[in-house]
């Protein structure tokens, strides 16, 4: 049946009982819509909800529907509605005996009548020729004469490539013999990407009529700008916390490995948090990567101590020697030529101590997160945007559940490319136009990990949408 408004595509979602639907809902729709529970028959009505809406009116509606049970006996029913006995026992019997038969009845009957493409979830856990429920709602997919999508749920953590493609391989030769199904995608309602669900509208695209093809572009376009949106938000938020953990600290020598230590952590913390509102989440920031900094990754500088200075020059008979000159330049070498210009003119090393911290601008200890420890900082917000961007809401509250290997190979990779760049804003973490700076290093980097994550990525379309956006800001 044609839809009632050229300018509303409809997607209706259907599968069996418990499956996930409801989960996929609300990561697609970023609301907790629905009920999520582990048990059957949870949704009993169809529901419909706005996924995406243009300026101009263009509406993308996506139904939610009760799960399928006794799918064989439901296609049994179906298959009867247009005889007198069937309609009966359709309308009537099932209506009062069997509630959640009945609403499962209505729910295909709504689809049918309504659907310009069904969404078919599937629990990509299971083998499909162990699923006896498959084949018979294969047959009621048929029935409902519109084209089929399958999209495989419950396909484990995220980061899992090469099994994950493993399974989307077996279902499709497995769903291949079947004529209604047009395409098998993967989008898990627990740890999808949204650059998946750009995968799933561009699949939409060869099985709708023509005329919704206009449509179909707006709507896409609108997605893009809006994901994009919270993409450079998303950067523009990490930002200012990792340039503030790449700032110098000053005070006692003795407690500076642990504050860079704590700054460090509260970074983690302050830009998950950020990340999770800007993706609507909830729960708790995770448990800082950074408790444990290995000491070598602290960059301490100390004034040098004028009366060790002095007893140096003492023991050494006025010999400035590789040893002295680490130990008077507070364990970083200066260098024998550098040492002895900073001694000239100097009266005793005492005041030759005084004359290498004028050089040196120490005038109380400082220490600084090393060049290594700053990139690894950055490794670790990138793995935590990851961590957010594939959380999928159906899922309750955030848990960090630790980056995959690959996503840490992956993002290790693109920052190595950037290093440059990095130790330029380590330098200068409280330039003017910093944040801005960082922030387009970050977007550029993140794209270039979910390409690398994701092949099928749509990158020129990402770069040319992020072009038309305002700049990064914090």
């Amino acid at each position: 049946m044609d839809s009632p408004d050229p300018n509303t595509l409809q997607l209706c979602l259907v599968s069996h009982t418990n499956v996930g639907k409801t989960t996929l809902t609300r990561t697609l729709l970023g609301a907790d819509v629905g009920e999520v529970r582990d048990a059957a028959h949870v949704t009993q009505f169809a529901e419909a909800h706005t996924l995406l809406q243009t300026e101009t009116g263009d509406r993308l509606v996506w139904w939610d529907t009760p799960g399928l049970g006794d799918s064989a006996r439901l296609y049994r029913r179906l298959s009867q509605a247009g005889h007198p006995l069937g309609w009966f026992l359709s309308q009537v019997w099932d209506r009062w005996t069997d509630p959640a038969f009945f609403l499962s009845q209505r729910a295909m009957a709504s689809a049918r009548d309504h659907a310009d493409v069904v969404l078919y979830l599937v629990n990509a856990s299971e083998s499909p020729q162990d699923a006896g429920y498959l084949e018979p709602e294969l047959k009621i997919l048929a029935w409902m004469n519109k084209p089929v999508l399958v999209l495989l749920n419950q396909l484990g953590a995220a980061g899992n490539a090469e099994p994950q493609a493993a399974e989307l391989a077996r279902w499709q030769r497995h769903l291949g013999a079947f004529p209604v199904v047009r395409d098998v995608l993967a989008l898990d309602a627990f740890s999808r990407c949204w650059v998946q669900e750009d995968a799933l509208f561009q699949a939409l695209a060869p099985h709708l009529p023509d005329r919704f093809l206009p449509t179909h572009q707006r709507l896409v376009a609108q997605w893009w700008q809006l994901q994009l949106r919270r993409f450079r938000a998303s950067m523009a938020a990490m930002a200012p916390a990792l340039l503030s953990a790449a700032e110098v600290q000053r005070g006692p020598a003795a407690e500076l490995p642990e504050a860079l230590v704590r700054r460090a952590a509260q970074c983690q913390q302050a830009l998950t948090r950020a990340l999770l509102d800007q993706h609507g989440l909830h729960g708790e920031a995770g448990h800082p990567h950074w408790q444990a900094l290995e000491q070598s990754l602290l960059q301490v500088r100390t004034p040098v101590n004028t009366t060790q200075a002095g007893l140096i020059g003492a023991i050494s008979s006025g010999a400035a020697t590789g040893l002295g000159a680490d130990l008077m330049s507070g364990g970083l070498s200066m260098g024998v030529g550098a040492l002895l210009g900073a001694v000239a003119g100097a009266v005793t090393f005492a005041g030759a101590a005084l004359a290498a911290n004028r050089m040196r601008g120490v005038e109380v200890p400082e220490a600084q997160l090393s060049g290594e420890a700053w990139r690894e900082l950055v490794e670790v917000a990138l793995c935590t945007y990851l961590a957010v961007a594939h959380f999928g809401r159906g899922r309750g509250d955030f848990v960090d559940d630790g980056a995959p290997a690959l996503w840490q190979n992956v993002v290790r990779s693109v920052v190595a490319n950037r290093q440059d760049e990095l130790a330029a804003l380590r330098e200068a973490p409280q330039a003017p136009g910093a944040p801005q700076r960082l922030a387009g290093l970050l977007e550029g980097m993140a794209l270039r990990a979910l390409r690398q994550l994701y092949p099928a990525m749509d990158l020129g379309t990402a770069q040319r949408e992020l072009a038309r956006l305002p700049p990064p800001t914090s």
